[in-house]
């Protein structure tokens, strides 16, 4: 199955994990295929970059640009 993530829906995974977050694992697992465009990392990093969420991020020790390779692979 190949999927689209809202990057909201991305956001979500991977600021504060859950339900969406599973999504991602099931990726890096081969159980589905998740699709973007260079125009969805664009905003994602765009998104990720707002103060509020990138002190989230960093609080897990993790980076913008981190998080945005993590989905990107």
């Amino acid at each position: 199955m190949r999927l689209v993530l809202d990057t909201n829906v991305v956001v979500s995974a991977l600021v504060w994990g859950g339900v969406p977050f599973r999504l991602i694992e099931s990726a890096a697992a081969g159980d589905i295929e998740l699709v973007t465009s260079p125009a969805l990392l664009i905003e994602l990093h765009d998104v990720l970059s707002r103060k509020h969420l990138a002190s989230r991020l960093a609080n897990q020790r993790a980076t913008v640009e981190q998080a945005k390779a993590l989905y990107a692979e």
